[in-house]
């Protein structure tokens, strides 16, 4: 009896698990077809949403090649030119080497134009298009397509993608205006992309077999396609007749579509996917699924006999795999040796954490010290920089504190609404402190003082200001102070820090004076004399910047009004941000005496008539000696029997370049040469070009090539 009820067990058990199976079977095959069309459905999306990748990079890097191409010193100022001068031709071959140098998009771009508005003309890497020739090359011939490109070149924008079929083929075209917003474009770049290569991104995307994959623009002109022509071209009919559902009867044969919208570009992807593959792979379910169900009864004892040793294998697997084993391993089972390996990534991930706050508090510093030594655009601290080296919490409102002794504890904050950073900005131990609210900063300060106070520490303090963008004037204008109460302090007979004197505004004058009278040798002496007799001793480089600074200043002041007053104020700009990053002496010097050079020339008027071939006879003597260490605009001068007013003045005139640019850009261009061929290192290119510094160099091959020559050399 126990026998029969067991075997009557076994035989009910046994039915209602095959009457399950049954019913799984039964189940599956009717929502196969359901999931292989959602399954289709999320392939078909993923494939689209591929394409769009594919072609958002594609698009992406000419995007970035037109903004390198409109953002070009040489393309923007050449487009500005009201009326190119003959001096101007040479530009020509800089912007078709431009144009040829190769880029991310050469291979997704079948040609690049720049068309100049001041020209009407359009450069390639190889040829010059006449306006009406560009237009009959984009558009066709015939009077609309000179209309449809002068549309095209009146409209500023960044960056816009075009479609035309006007010339009986579909071309698709990037265009980018200079300047990109504003005013009216006054030169334009276009960049027609191969089609082919459309043709490959999309046809490389869509993967899924049986699927025919369309691209059409927003007028409905079918771009590109992958599969089936046929059905390609009965879907573009369909249409332009709006006809498009998300089911379509096409050949007598049933098909899904699916479509997706690309913003960006005003396209749309059309994927058309069969039923009848749909329809077979769901058949084919039903036929696999009993086998699969009959084998998995059979083998139903063993997989529940071998559970254990399959899962037991991965776990031993990942035990074995730790590179992180605890010296008691041994006698620990798998799950206590994998939980010791996590202990240890974690204190080595708190060790990180901490390196990382060390690392964000230095540079905090590093941010703040450049921040007070120089003039810097705080625009660029926004963003995911400003938020990782923790600087947005600050507040705008700070205030600054110069104090005569260092080491002080500031570790432990007054209150929490206030930070404080102590750096040393040219060596004056300085504390800065920020607040989100005046109010906290105020009584912060209070506090602070009354701290310094009590351990006996003179200081400075500031005023209450508020915006990153006054930081550095702050601190400039705590230094003046800082003298001012050295000198109360020297008279009530009490010690004081040795701050220096500054140059005064009658002095300041006086060298702009000489200078704007084209007196330069005079300026430079009587700035040298200045710095000797007001000082005792050499200024450090903090105080030499200033006190050049002071002379800057002078001169900003003096400038009269014009074009040329704007461009000496522009030089005048340029040498005072040169002067932040001078390190010595000498730098800071040769820069102040370059400036006052180049000024004074501007206001010389030249004593003598030019001769025909006096340009000629410049340039060969500029060829002849430019290797030479002691050649410079003086040396010319004196080889030419001119003085050194003139012959600047007569250079610029005549070639629009300034003689010592030509005379640099000649000596970087020869040092690339030489380290082109004969690869040579940086101080033995300086050498050969004429350089005897090769700090001098290296500065100037950055300003003129656009990279260190270091890099040059490495690439």
């Amino acid at each position: 009896m126990k026998k029969r009820s067991v075997l009557y067990t076994w035989v009910i058990e046994f039915s209602i698990l095959l009457i399950l199976m049954a019913a799984m079977c039964v189940t599956l095959t009717l929502s196969a077809r359901r999931k292989l069309l959602d399954e289709y459905t999320e392939i078909t999306i993923q494939q689209q949403e591929k394409i769009e990748t594919a072609l958002n990079n594609s698009m992406s890097q000419i995007k970035t090649d037109a903004i390198n191409l409109a953002c070009n010193n040489v393309i923007r100022s050449f487009s500005l030119l009201s009326t190119p001068m003959p001096s101007d031709n040479y530009t020509f071959y800089t912007i078709q080497s431009l144009l040829a140098a190769p880029g991310s998009s050469r291979s997704a771009v079948s040609e690049t134009y720049i068309y100049f508005r001041n020209l009407k003309k359009a450069l390639t890497s190889e040829t010059v298009y006449e306006k009406e020739t560009l237009a009959a090359v984009l558009f066709g011939s015939g009077s609309e397509a000179g209309k449809r490109f002068d549309s095209l070149r009146t409209t500023s924008s960044l960056f816009r993608v075009v479609s035309d079929s006007s010339n009986g083929v579909t071309q698709v075209m990037a265009v980018t205006s200079i300047p990109t917003q504003g005013r009216s474009p006054t030169a334009l770049i276009i960049q027609v992309l191969d089609m082919q290569v459309l043709g490959e991104i999309v046809a490389g995307q869509a993967t899924m077999e049986g699927t025919t994959t369309l691209l059409m623009d927003g007028g409905g002109q079918l771009l590109c396609e992958s599969g089936n022509p046929a059905l390609a071209g009965q879907l573009v009919q369909m249409a332009a007749e709006k006809r498009l559902e998300s089911h379509v009867e096409l050949g007598n044969k049933s098909y899904y579509l699916l479509q997706k919208q690309l913003e960006e570009e005003n396209w749309t992807l059309i994927t058309l996917v069969p039923v009848s593959a749909i329809t077979r792979k769901s058949n084919w379910v039903w036929q696999q699924s009993m086998v699969f169900l009959m084998e998995f009864l059979a083998v139903g004892v063993v997989a529940v006999a071998s559970m254990v040793q399959l899962n037991y294998q991965p776990l031993r697997e990942l035990t074995r795999s730790l590179p992180i084993k605890s010296d008691c391993a041994e006698n620990q089972n798998e799950y206590q040796q994998i939980d010791g390996a996590f202990q240890v990534y974690r204190k080595d991930l708190e060790r990180m954490q901490i390196f990382q706050e060390n690392q964000r508090v230095s540079l905090q510093k590093e941010l703040m010290q450049n921040l007070l030594e120089h003039d810097i655009d705080v625009s660029a601290l926004s963003g995911d920089i400003a938020s990782w080296i923790g600087i947005d919490s600050w507040g705008e409102w700070f205030v600054l504190l110069l104090l005569k002794d260092e080491g002080l504890d500031f570790s432990e904050p007054l209150t929490e609404k206030v930070t404080l950073l102590p750096v040393q900005p040219h060596g004056v131990p300085t504390l800065c402190m920020f607040a989100k609210e005046e109010m906290d900063l105020r009584q912060c300060l209070g506090l602070m003082e009354a701290y310094l106070k009590e351990n006996g520490v003179d200081y400075y303090a500031g005023n209450v200001r508020c915006g990153w963008k006054q930081i550095h004037p702050a601190f400039l204008s705590l230094c003046e102070r800082s003298e001012f109460a050295q000198e109360q302090l020297e008279r009530s007979g009490a010690p004081t820090p040795s701050f220096a004197q500054r140059i005064t505004v009658a002095q300041g004058a006086e060298i702009a004076r000489l200078t704007f009278a084209g007196n330069a040798e005079e300026a430079i002496r009587t700035l040298r004399h200045t710095m000797q007799t007001n000082f005792s001793s050499p200024p450090d480089m903090f105080l030499l910047r200033m006190l050049l600074t002071d002379v800057l200043v002078a001169m900003f002041n003096a400038v009269s009004p014009g074009e040329q007053g704007t461009e000496v104020q522009q030089a005048i700009v340029a040498t005072s941000r040169a002067l932040q990053k001078a390190m010595t002496h000498a730098e800071a010097e040769e820069q102040m005496d370059t400036l006052i050079g180049a000024v004074a020339v501007k206001y010389t008027s030249p004593a003598e008539t030019d001769q025909p071939e006096l340009l000629s006879r410049i340039l060969q003597c500029v060829q002849d000696h430019f290797c030479e260490h002691d050649f410079n605009v003086s040396r010319a001068a004196d080889l030419l029997g001119l003085s050194v007013a003139y012959l600047s003045k007569y250079f610029k005139q005549q070639t629009g370049v300034n003689l010592l640019n030509y005379l640099n850009s000649l000596r970087i261009d020869y040092a690339k040469k030489l380290m082109d061929e004969e690869q040579i290192t940086v101080a033995e290119a300086a050498d050969r070009a004429g350089y005897e510094s090769a700090n001098t160099f290296i500065r100037l091959f950055k300003k003129y090539a656009g990279d260190t020559p270091g890099n040059y050399n490495k690439h």
